[in-house]
């Protein structure tokens, strides 16, 4: 008897610990849980807040923030009547909306992509701060992945700006060698225009799982927004998932599906491909089953593009109908390999009652700018000796930045 209770109660542990399992997502290599997504509700000193695309940053000095979608919105329940704060990573065209429950005053700053707000008013008001992005007609914007935390980000964030992108879909891999994951950091909060970025696999990664780091600086791993009738979409493809429905990023997805879309266009943007465009390598999403349920889920919710990157070259598949464009190339490191620029970003544009538009552009990053370490390790490790020795004298000849 003591027998079958034993069982019983451990065949129940174990469909419990299983259950759990479904819900949560088992992440691998590194087996983890899925981090949890963090609270969008905030009990400060000077107010209770709530954020609707948009995450607060560990900052001491002040209240601080950075939006994840060009249209975020802040709500305050002021508990003092003066209150102080920066919003980071909004679009240039944005306005501000205010609506206020009694008299108070909001002064706005603009610093770049940063705003900084002034409120006075009373305890007890609320206050709805809700940016538009004023971009409904249309607008450009760029992609590139795989780009490192140094002097090749630099010039993928210039890049970018100087072609006039409202913004930047980073697709991962900004931390490749020590130091990197803080200076990205701050790349992203002072670049010249805003940047929306998916998880790459050595982002969460760095002398232990830093899931924390990007979710506290950067943003989470998956969200989506909506914008002149399109759906930019983000999912979580650092590590590979047991089962592959599981977690925030199953949730979403399902949730997608089944919500009516009336928009023209969805677009998915992630780290790895479904499929590594090169012949003979495996540089893609390996969980089990997990190609074919995102392949199905992409179906189901009208999902024509996925942009990529993970693999550091440019390249376009079908799978299935769904186009993938891969975008790795922001190290600029096929330039090294051919000894001349020949690396590309993708730009897209986005007009209502349109599909989206997407070109390749040059990279056109100046030799100074390839300085990552990754550079010569991978030369060597790809028995490239003429190519390392005539980066070694790239460096040796040009001015530092």
């Amino acid at each position: 008897m003591t027998t079958r209770r034993n069982f019983l109660v451990s065949g129940a542990v174990l469909a419990t610990g299983l259950g759990y399992c479904y819900q949560r997502g088992l992440r691998y290599p590194r087996l983890s849980f899925e981090p949890r997504a963090l609270s969008s509700n905030l009990n400060q000193p000077e107010a209770a807040i709530t954020l609707a695309d948009a995450i607060s940053l560990p900052d001491l000095d002040r209240l601080a923030f950075r939006a994840i979608a060009p249209s975020p919105k802040i709500t305050l329940e002021l508990n003092t009547s003066s209150l102080h704060f920066s919003l980071n990573n909004v679009v240039k065209t944005a306005t501000l909306n205010i609506q206020t429950s009694g008299n108070s005053t909001v002064e706005e700053e603009v610093q770049g992509i940063t705003r900084i707000l002034s409120i006075n008013g009373q305890a007890g008001q609320t206050i709805d701060l809700q940016w538009h992005a004023n971009l409904d007609d249309g607008l450009d914007f760029a992609i590139i992945g795989d780009t490192g935390g140094g002097q090749e980000l630099d010039w993928c964030l210039q890049r970018a700006s100087e072609i006039d992108a409202q913004f930047l879909l980073h697709l991962g891999d900004f931390n490749y060698t020590d130091g990197e994951y803080t200076r990205a950091i701050e790349q992203f909060h002072q670049a010249p225009l805003p940047c929306y970025v998916t998880i790459g696999n050595h982002d969460f990664n760095d002398s232990g799982l830093v899931y924390s780091h990007f979710l506290r600086n950067i943003g989470p791993l998956n969200n989506y927004f909506e914008l002149a009738g399109t759906r930019f979409i983000n999912i979580d493809t650092a590590a590979d998932f047991f089962p592959a429905q599981a977690g925030l990023r199953g949730n979403m997805l399902r949730s997608l599906s089944r919500t009516s879309w009336h928009g023209d266009n969805s677009l998915l943007f992630t780290h790895s491909p479904l499929r590594d465009p090169r012949p003979m390598d495996d540089h893609e999403v390996g969980g089990i089953n997990e190609v074919a349920w995102l392949s199905d889920m992409a179906t189901k919710i009208d999902a024509e593009n996925l942009l990529c990157g993970h693999v550091h070259h440019s390249a376009e598949l079908d799978i299935n109908g769904l186009h993938q464009w891969t975008i790795g190339e922001g190290l600029g490191h096929e330039d090294l390999i051919h000894q001349q620029q020949v690396a590309s970003m993708l730009m897209g544009r986005v007009e209502p009652g349109r599909p989206v538009d997407y070109r390749w552009i040059d990279l056109a990053m100046p030799w100074r700018f390839h300085t990552s370490p990754t550079h010569a390790a991978k030369l060597t490790r790809d028995k490239r000796t003429p190519q390392l020795e005539w980066y070694k004298s790239i460096l040796s000849s040009t001015q530092p930045i």
